[in-house]
C-alpha cells in the first residue's frame, strides 16, 4: 500500500517489514483476543524489541509503523521500554540490597527480547491521596492500595511498579518488580491479580488490577527509592512530548484513504488525503525536531500545543475513513473502526492536566471558528 505520509526516519529493513505485515494481518484477531506472546517473540526475534534501537528517528519510526500496523501490540511493546530502563539503572544500596542480582536475572533478557516488561507508574501522577501507598517494615515493604491498569499482564514475565512512600519516606517513591503471568514465580503474599478488564479499545492488551492488601515486598525485589519530586519533574517534560503512535496511526488511516480514492477514482477523497499527508509531515517534522531540542522547559508550551494537534489529526484521520468506507466501516474489526477506537484511547494515554487541557483549547478554538 502507498504510504502518501512517508516515513519519520530510515525505512526499516525488509525483515522487519515482514514481520510487521503479519502483525497487520493479524491485527483484527489481536484486537478481539488479545496480543499473543508468539507476536512479541517474533518482534525480538526480528532484534525489533528490548534495546532501543538507535538513532531516535529509527525508534519513532518503528513506533509509527507498529502503530498503523497494530496498536494494540504498539502500547504492549512500548511499555517494556520503561521498566527495562529501569532495572539497567538499579544500584546496591541500603534501601535497594539486591540491586545487582535483578538486573542478573531479568537485565539480558530484557534487552535481548526473550523476556517482556510491563510498568505500572500512571498513578503516580493523580492528585489526591496515593494510592498505592508502601510503608517500611522490617523485612522490606508493604503495600496497600490497588492499580487500575497493568498492561501486558499475561504475556509479561516482569512488571515494575511504582508506589509513594509514606512514614519517614514520605516525599519518595519505591520501585520494586513483580513477576507476571508468563513467569513461574510467585506472588508475594497480598498481591491478588484480577480479571481482564473489558476496554473500548486496545482490550487485548491484556490489561488487568492488581490489588495489595498488605502485600509484602521484600528489600530484595525493591530497584529504587528515589524523591518523587524529581520523577514528576521528569515526568512533566516528558508527556508534553507528541505521541509517534498517534502518527502512526494517522499514516496508517490516511494511507487506506488514499488507496480507496485511487480505487473509486473519488478526487475529494484524494484531496482530503493529500492535505493530511502534508498536515502529518509538517505536524510531525515540527514535534520531532522540539522532541530533539535541549531547551525542554523553554518548548514545552509549544510541545503540548504540538501533542493536542497531532492526537486531533489522528481522530481526524480515522473519522474520515470511516466516512469514506461509508456502512463498511461499522463492522467490527474492520481497520477504520478499529483505528477510531485506538485514535481515541490516545487521547487519555499518560494523560496529564496539562495534556488534557492543551486538548480542550484545541477543541475550543475549533468550536468557535
Amino acid at each position: 500500500m502507498h504510504d502518501p505520509v512517508g516515513p519519520a526516519g530510515a525505512p526499516l529493513a525488509v525483515s522487519a517489514i515482514e514481520v510487521l505485515a503479519d502483525i497487520a494481518m493479524g491485527a483484527a484477531h489481536t484486537d478481539a483476543e488479545g496480543v499473543p506472546r508468539s507476536t512479541i517473540d517474533a518482534l525480538a526475534h526480528a532484534g525489533l524489541l528490548g534495546t532501543p534501537l538507535t538513532p531516535a528517528s529509527a525508534a519513532r519510526e518503528l513506533a509509527e509503523v507498529l502503530a498503523g500496523c497494530d496498536a494494540t501490540t504498539w502500547f504492549c511493546w512500548v511499555q517494556h521500554i520503561s521498566p527495562m530502563k529501569a532495572i539497567a539503572a538499579a544500584q546496591d544500596g541500603p534501601d535497594t540490597p539486591a540491586a545487582h542480582e535483578i538486573r542478573g536475572r531479568y537485565l539480558a533478557g530484557l534487552q535481548s527480547g526473550d523476556l517482556l516488561a510491563g510498568v505500572a507508574f500512571a498513578h503516580v501522577r493523580r492528585p489526591g491521596p496515593p494510592n498505592p501507598v508502601a510503608t517500611r517494615v522490617a523485612d522490606g515493604w508493604r503495600v496497600n492500595g490497588s492499580l487500575d491498569w497493568v498492561t501486558s499482564w499475561d504475556i509479561a514475565d516482569v512488571v515494575v511498579v511504582t508506589a509513594k512512600a509514606d512514614g519517614a519516606d514520605d516525599g519518595r517513591m519505591l520501585g520494586f518488580v513483580l513477576p507476571a503471568g508468563h513467569s513461574e514465580r510467585p506472588l508475594p503474599d497480598g498481591v491478588t491479580v484480577g480479571e481482564p478488564l473489558h476496554l473500548l479499545a486496545m482490550s487485548g492488551t491484556h490489561t488487568r488490577p492488581v490489588q495489595f492488601d498488605n502485600g509484602m515486598i521484600p528489600a530484595t525485589d525493591v530497584i529504587a527509592l528515589s524523591p518523587v519530586d524529581a520523577w514528576m519533574a521528569d515526568d512533566r517534560q516528558r508527556t508534553a512530548d507528541a505521541n509517534p503512535a498517534a502518527f502512526g496511526l494517522a499514516r496508517a488511516a490516511i494511507a487506506e484513504l488514499d488507496e480507496l480514492a485511487s480505487q473509486r477514482q473519488d478526487p475529494l477523497m484524494q484531496t482530503l488525503a493529500n492535505d493530511l499527508a502534508a498536515q502529518c509531515r509538517d505536524l510531525r517534522s515540527r514535534a520531532y525536531a522540539l522532541m530533539d531540542d535541549p531547551d525542554r522547559e523553554g518548548t514545552r508550551d509549544e510541545r503540548l500545543e504540538l501533542r493536542a494537534q497531532s492526537l486531533d489529526l489522528a481522530t481526524r484521520a480515522a473519522m474520515a475513513n470511516v466516512t469514506a468506507r461509508a456502512g463498511a466501516s461499522m463492522m467490527a474489526g474492520c481497520s477504520a473502526e478499529r483505528r477510531l477506537r485506538e485514535s481515541m484511547f490516545l487521547l487519555v494515554q499518560a494523560q496529564t492536566a496539562d495534556t488534557r487541557a492543551a486538548s480542550l483549547r484545541l477543541e475550543i478554538a475549533a468550536s468557535e471558528n
